[in-house]
């Protein structure tokens, strides 16, 4: 029963039936399919009940999130079905988020908090004797070839023909800066994470989970502490510190954070960190010269950040204001890597800038 279900399943949804299948004791559950595509749980006291499994990806509270605003979920939880959230491996606040609610869960890592009629199932997955498949493919060349395919994902209408299609190899290299045979490689791993898959056209590709990838993405770039260099200024607006930055560097700085995101789309009251990269070619040495020469002070406690423009973010800027601002995605992630104010900035910026990624 639980092969032939399993094998008319898409992947995400054979993963959520494979965890769930593999935690429940022999003979306490049976499932079987519905024509509706959902399952009926014949439980211990021979009573049926319908079940929903729904997936939610990589399982950080974001995916859960969504998952629980999915039409068919919240159905089902109004009529009393039994409902089942299944992901690779949940995250504590995901965790959290659904005992909240009351929601049961069960991860691709062997853990499972299941509340099924009289059967009730609590696992940790870390003594599952499973490995988690949380992502951990990302590497600094990989995701600046993932940044670029953000990048060309944003500045497309998400409603759009096409919007969800995946730029060609060289289009990919060009913006990322990076190999054909690198790009090609990191297309290839996306596909194996289920976050892109094969188009109706040859050779062609379609993001399939465009909000997980960018979940895994940016959680990479937070945990990586990219270098910043901070310098003070003599200036208390924001609008000032930029001034002063683009008498000092012109053309070459690159707005990102919440000096970017207040370009595109104005949210935060206040001061806050004037972060940006800077585009001239000569990296840490050219930024030391020329804050040098424009009598900035570097500060442990700044309201300047600066760092060299990799070739993915000067690639993809854009115009805002009469001002060069990185792409959504990096300003998304440099404001998520910031303080409190910046990490509710940085979700309110992808509700409203990012489509199919948000």
């Amino acid at each position: 029963m639980f092969s032939l279900y399993s094998e008319k399943m898409p992947k995400r949804e054979r993963s959520a039936f494979d965890a769930l299948a593999a935690v429940l004791p022999p003979g306490s559950v049976a499932l079987s399919e519905r024509a509706d595509g959902s399952l009926t749980a014949t439980l211990p006291d021979r009573s049926r009940r319908r079940l929903v499994l729904a997936w939610a990806g990589h399982g950080y509270p974001r995916d859960v999130q969504r998952t629980l605003l999915d039409p068919e979920v919240v159905a089902a939880r109004v009529q009393g079905d039994l409902t089942v959230v299944a992901a690779h491996s949940l995250s504590p606040g995901a965790r959290q988020l659904l005992r909240a609610e009351g929601v049961s869960w069960v991860g691709v890592d062997g853990s499972a908090e299941l509340r099924l009629g009289t059967v009730w199932i609590d696992r940790d997955g870390s003594s599952a004797g499973r490995t988690a498949e949380r992502p951990t493919a990302w590497s600094p060349a990989r995701a600046e070839v993932a940044e670029a395919l953000f990048a060309v994902l944003t500045n497309r209408d998400p409603s759009g023909s096409g919007s969800d299609e995946v730029p060609d190899v060289e289009t990919m290299a060009r913006l990322a800066g990076r190999s054909f045979g690198t790009t090609a490689n990191t297309l290839a791993v996306l596909d194996a994470q289920g976050w892109t898959a094969p188009g109706t056209r040859a050779r062609a590709r379609i993001v399939t989970d465009g909000p997980a990838m960018l979940d895994s993405w940016a959680a990479w770039n937070t945990e990586r502490h990219r270098r910043f260099d901070g310098f003070h200024s003599i200036h208390r607006s924001p609008g000032d510190v930029v001034d002063e930055l683009l008498e000092a560097f012109g053309n070459d700085l690159i707005l990102t954070g919440a000096a970017a995101s207040e370009q595109v789309r104005p949210t935060l009251t206040g001061g806050w960190v004037v972060t940006a990269y800077v585009a001239d070619g000569s990296g840490w040495s050219g930024i030391e010269a020329t804050t040098r020469r424009a009598r900035l002070v570097p500060a442990a406690v700044p309201r300047i950040r600066l760092a060299p423009a990799p070739p993915v973010v000067e690639h993809t800027t854009s115009i805002a204001r009469g001002l060069r601002v990185a792409s959504p995605a990096r300003v998304y992630a440099d404001l998520a890597a910031g303080s409190d104010r910046e990490r509710e900035a940085a979700e309110l910026f992808r509700a409203t800038t990012m489509g199919i990624l948000s």
